[in-house]
């Protein structure tokens, strides 16, 4: 038969545990930045992240002995994309989070995807945007003004929302880089993540130490702010990831982006029963219209069908199996 074949997935039960892990750990990690937040800056909370996380990922690939080589032109573009991607919003998320609740925080972040089809669209022009995914961008950014409850200027910070927002933009600069820049880096997934979060805390290293000294009793192992760290380095910044990565792989690229959805349901349940949060009424209606926008931002226009090739004389008209 002619056409190239379809795609086969594995079945739903060998990839949900792995979405389910990923959705946990990341869903979990605004409620250990407001742990860290206790005793540790912003800077040295994603900096703790990172160091603890790229800790991991390194006893990973020690033990799959899958040790990767990167040229110098590759360690380059990594380091670019790391900036964006697990630098930035590193210290953004947890500096947002001073001034908001995780619930909000997490909510905010699903607007990644908008962020990302926008700047594929600004800085990739082979992808064309279709009309479907520039009313998705325009429904999203209404999501997120019905989200912060934008129409009462006393009582939500703008700080807090702004910083958020921020760093959502960097992760999707960053994603649309990687696509730019990382396309011909072959090697696994717990490899690159190594190495992009390695140089992400080598490069904010310094920014921790200039951040101020942590609060005493910071390192305490009775102490909530040391656990939280720890706890978004393996759980939320290395596992999460590897996870992630083993959906794509099993399940496919839209498979996997469905963690967006259970994040921050995730989020808002430990915000609620671990940190007394409140979710305000507007918040899970403004989420739903941002979702509604993802998905649609989110929609690829359909790839035109490739021209029929010549017949020759003789040739049977149709496909013979």
């Amino acid at each position: 038969m002619s056409g190239a074949p379809a795609a086969h997935h594995a079945p739903l039960r060998m990839w949900l545990p792995s979405l389910m892990v990923a959705a946990l750990g990341w869903g979990s990690s605004f409620l250990f930045i407001k742990m860290g937040l206790e005793a540790f800056t912003p800077a040295q909370v994603g900096f703790g992240r990172l160091l603890v996380g790229a800790a991991v990922l390194v006893a990973m690939v020690a033990f799959s002995r899958r040790w990767p080589h990167f040229t110098w032109k590759q360690v380059g573009a990594i380091a670019v994309v790391g900036v964006a991607m697990s630098g930035v919003p590193m210290v953004l998320i947890p500096m947002a989070e001073q001034e908001i609740t995780s619930i909000l925080a997490s909510l905010l972040n699903a607007s990644t995807p908008l962020w990302t089809a926008l700047f594929v669209a600004l800085l990739i022009p082979a992808e064309r945007t279709t009309r479907a995914q520039l009313v998705g961008l325009l429904v999203g950014a209404a999501g997120i003004a019905v989200l912060v409850g934008a129409w009462d200027v006393h009582e939500f910070s703008l700080r807090g929302t702004v910083l958020m927002l921020t760093a959502t933009a960097f992760y999707g600069i960053g994603g649309t880089l990687s696509r730019m820049l990382l396309t011909r880096v072959s090697t696994g997934p717990a490899a690159l993540s190594m190495a992009q979060i390695g140089l992400s805390a080598v490069m904010l290293a310094p920014v921790a130490v200039l951040s101020g000294a942590p609060d005493e009793g910071a390192f305490s192992p009775t102490g909530p702010a040391l656990w939280g760290v720890l706890a978004l380095g393996v759980i939320g910044t290395s596992f999460a990831y590897v996870m992630f990565w083993k959906v794509v792989k099993l399940a496919g690229a839209t498979a996997a982006t469905s963690v967006t959805f259970v994040v921050p349901v995730v989020a808002t349940i430990l915000g609620i029963a671990v940190l007394g949060e409140t979710l305000q009424w507007y918040e899970p209606i403004g989420a739903l219209v941002v979702f509604v926008g993802v998905w649609l931002a989110g929609r690829t226009p359909p790839k035109p069908p490739p021209p029929p090739a010549a017949t020759p004389p003789g040739a049977p008209s149709v496909d013979v199996a």
